[in-house]
């Protein structure tokens, strides 16, 4: 019984393999071995590609910039432009004395215990030392 569709390479196969039969067999090189499989491991294992550095650089750089935006606005700060003002030789106005400290929310706070004519003592204290003077029409008394 003949196939229906008989392979047409098979000829070709058989005499392949004769032929392979009578090369000799080499002996077994372990240096061949052992760089053919790191060679297979190599590809086998997924590479890091270089586009990951991408990435890692963009970062640095944004870092680096909000840091040098930082510093530039501690430096820049109005704070820091007043201190650094050097004073003149000779002041046109005489030397004020230094003004008396402002209270601190503790100071507000115990002044509160104490009732409301002690608070806005020293509310008003605080304001007059911080706030612009007023207009003569608003500190004449209520009639």
């Amino acid at each position: 019984m003949s196939t229906p569709n008989p392979d047409a390479d098979q000829p070709m196969r058989d005499a392949l393999q004769r032929d392979a039969a009578q090369l000799p067999k080499p002996d077994f090189d372990p240096r061949l071995h052992s760089t053919a499989m790191r060679r297979i491991r190599e590809q086998a294992e997924p590479s890091i590609p270089q586009w990951n550095l991408v990435p890692l650089l963009t970062s640095a750089m944004v870092v680096a910039l909000l840091a040098s935006i930082a510093f530039w606005q501690i430096h820049s700060s109005p704070e820091n432009k007043i201190a650094v003002q050097s004073q003149p030789d000779h002041p046109l106005h005489p030397p004020v004395a230094p003004a008396v400290p402002r209270a601190s929310l503790l100071a507000y706070r115990t002044a509160a215990n104490e009732g409301d004519a002690a608070l806005f003592a020293l509310l008003d204290r605080d304001a007059a030392s911080l706030l612009p003077a007023s207009a003569p029409v608003f500190r004449a008394p209520l009639p």
